[in-house]
């Protein structure tokens, strides 16, 4: 499994800084140019990303966001 954690999401960075994690270092795809925020995988951001995706299907079950 890759050490590392690549994550284009804005929202996803703001909700992993939000709960302790801290990125290593931001970079630019080579292809798209988009920036992108590189974590260490660790089982705490295992943790974190399953929170995540379970808080955004609920908010797009409850048509907060589509």
């Amino acid at each position: 499994m890759n050490e590392n954690f690549y994550c284009y999401s804005t929202t996803l960075m703001h909700f992993l800084k939000a709960n302790g994690m801290r990125y290593k270092y931001v970079t630019r795809h080579k292809r798209t140019n988009r920036r992108m925020w590189v974590f260490d995988r660790t089982p705490e951001l295992s943790a974190l990303l399953d929170e995540y995706d379970v808080r955004k299907a609920r908010a797009k079950a409850e048509g907060r966001i589509s």
